[in-house]
Formats: structure tokens, sequence, C-alpha cells
């Protein structure tokens, strides 16, 4: 089955080599939408030799990927952004993927580098149909469209992969500001005409979160809760929001009782690590220790790779007087860390061995 890579780029020619190398041999072609690229972003793609069209920046995300889909002719596509690459599991899977004859859409497990939560189900690989396209100018998602036409044609279904599909690094560096500020932008500027969005609510609460405006945060999961019916993707969101800003507020059985309940309404595509992770936080803030150290254990049963589920329980054992425990979790955390963001794994290290610890036995030095 011959597949698509579908892309909207803007000035993105420092990382945009490396997405396409990581498709190379994957994608039988490549459709590339550029929205006003001052760089060499054009030149780059174009000499890779992907087909790529020129339009101006609307301040819609859906609009322009949907100008995207347009020019796609295969029968499978898939989305990433300049950020984003394919892991090399992943791709070995793409052929036995798209030969799945009722697969409509399939749900891929993104990696997000350096935050938390550290992963999201995206649906980003998919027929060509003319009935799916992607709506909300931010956090676009075809899910609608691919919902409204299942219930016209029912055998369609949502497949799911287990592991890392795509890895994103757009939250390194000094970007992740600009795109907060822009974020806010979009969403409230579509929300004052469709407050019925319970998704996008939850969205711009998180947006408020990052930005310690807490009143603001809680107006937006306010009117999310107002919504009459809440599918359970959109219903966990919330909750876990509402979480976190009463962590932020420092109501810690507040937030543990919400989070409880985020982990309850979890719909199967989630993977709900973030959850956990700030569930065990609000466990050690009421001195809770032992429920916290079986939470991180919960999380490594569920991600062996979550390298912040062994970093945070090694700190924790380490406080309680449990050294050599705590030092083979932080041992772990850092392998992990090498492959995934070398540069906290760096930090880890330098912090240890300034704390007298070494890594190398469970001994101080």
């Amino acid at each position: 089955m011959a597949i698509t890579l579908c892309m909207i780029v803007r000035d993105e020619a420092a990382r945009l080599p490396q997405c396409l190398a990581s498709v190379a041999g994957v994608v039988d072609e490549a459709v590339i939408v550029d929205t006003g690229s001052q760089d060499e972003t054009v030149a780059i793609a174009r000499a890779w030799g992907a087909r790529v069209y020129e339009i101006p920046w609307q301040d819609d995300f859906a609009a322009a990927r949907n100008v995207a889909l347009g020019y796609v002719t295969t029968e499978w596509v898939l989305v990433l952004d300049a950020d984003e690459t394919l892991t090399p599991a992943f791709a070995a899977l793409l052929p036995q993927i798209c030969q799945q004859p009722n697969w409509l859409v399939v749900t891929l497990l993104r990696q997000e580098l350096g935050v938390i939560p550290p992963y999201t189900p995206v649906a980003r690989l998919f027929r060509r149909h003319p009935a799916i396209s992607f709506q909300r100018p931010y956090h676009e998602t075809i899910d609608d469209s691919v919902l409204a036409l299942q219930q016209r044609e029912p055998h369609w279904q949502i497949g799911h992969v287990n592991g890392v599909a795509i890895v994103h690094s757009g939250y390194l560096g000094d970007q992740r500001q600009q795109k907060q500020e822009r974020a806010e932008r979009i969403m409230r500027r579509y929300l004052e005409q469709h407050p019925e969005d319970a998704y996008l609510w939850s969205k711009l609460a998180g947006v408020y979160l990052a930005a310690g405006a807490l009143d603001q945060a809680e107006y937006c999961l306010a009117q999310g809760f107002k919504v009459n019916t809440l599918p359970p993707v959109v219903a966990y969101e919330l909750c876990y929001q509402q979480g976190n800003l009463f962590a932020e507020r420092g109501q810690w059985q507040e937030a543990i009782h919400v989070y409880e309940t985020a982990l309850r309404t979890s719909p199967p595509e989630a993977m709900p690590i973030a959850t956990y992770l700030r569930l065990a936080e609000a466990q050690k803030q009421l001195k809770r220790w032992g429920e916290a150290l079986a939470t991180y254990d919960r999380v490594q049963r569920l991600d062996p790779t979550c390298p912040f589920a062994y970093q945070n329980q090694g700190a924790l054992l380490l406080r309680l007087g449990q050294v050599s425990a705590g030092l083979d979790k932080l041992r772990q955390a850092i392998a992990l860390l090498w492959d995934q963001h070398p540069a906290e794994a760096q930090r880890l290290t330098q912090e240890l061995q300034a704390m007298g610890f070494s890594l190398a036995s469970s001994e101080c030095l």
C-alpha cells in the first residue's frame, strides 16, 4: 500500500532534514505545504524529492493541513511535523499495518522529549478518504470526521500500535514560550465561537497552568465541565488538568482525588503516565511514602522506558535512607535519559557526583 508523508512547515531548515531522513524508504511520496518560510526549508524539501506547495499562513493549523491533504493521491497518509521523527521500530511495521483491511485510522504513541506528560496518543496514520479532514485551528484532529464516517460506514475500525512511533523534540530549546503564546491566541479566538468544545477548554487550561495563570485555568476547566456530553478522552483530560490546578494551589488531597478519578476514566488509547507521576508527587507532599513508591512501581510496569519514574523514585528512596536501592533506580533513569534526553542525563549525573555518590557502585565517594 502506498503512503504519502503529509506535512505543513515554516522556517524548519534546521530540523526538516532529520525528519525526512526518518521516513526515507518508508513513504512513497511527500507532500509539504509551506506557510511562508524565509530560510532554506522549501529548497531542502524539494531537493529531498517532496512536492512543495506554498500558501499564506491563516493562523489555522487545520486549514493548512487540509490543503496538504488535498494534494495526496495515495491510499494512506502519514502526518508528521518537522520537529518529529519516525522511530525505526515503527517504520518496520508500517507495511504490515497498512495491510489491515478495515483499519481506517491508526493511533500512534508520540514521545514528548523533555516534558511531562512524556507521551501523547495521536491519530497521524490514516486512509485518505474524502470524508476525513482536520478540525480546530489548534490541537487540530481528525477525530470528529472519523467518528461521523464510522457512523455512516460502521465496518471501519481504529487501530492501535504498541510502542513509540513518533519522537517529538519541539519542546526542547527556546521555542516553548512562543508556542504557548500562539496557542493561547488561537484557542481563545476559536472558543469564543465554539464554547461547547470541552477538549479545547482543557487544552487552554493547560496553557494557563503552565503560565501560572491559575484563575484563568480554573475558568477554562469550569467551562469544559459544563458541556453535557464528555467523551472519555475529554473527561480524562479535564480531570487531569483539574488535578494539576489543585496541585499548583497546594491542595494535595483534592489533587489526589481528581487524579484517581482521571485514571478511572482513562480511555484505552490514553497513556496516563503523567497522571501517575503527578499522583505520586501529591502523595509525597502528604508524606504518603509507601503509596508514592507503589505508584512509581506501577508506572515502571506500564512503561519500562519512562526515565521520570525511576528518577523520582530513586530520589525518594535516597530521601528515605535507602541509598543502594535509590542509586539503582537513578542509574536506570540515567541510562534511559542518555537515549532520550542527553542533557538531562548529564545534569543528573553531575548532581549525584556533587552529592558524593558514585554511579559505578552503591557507595558514597
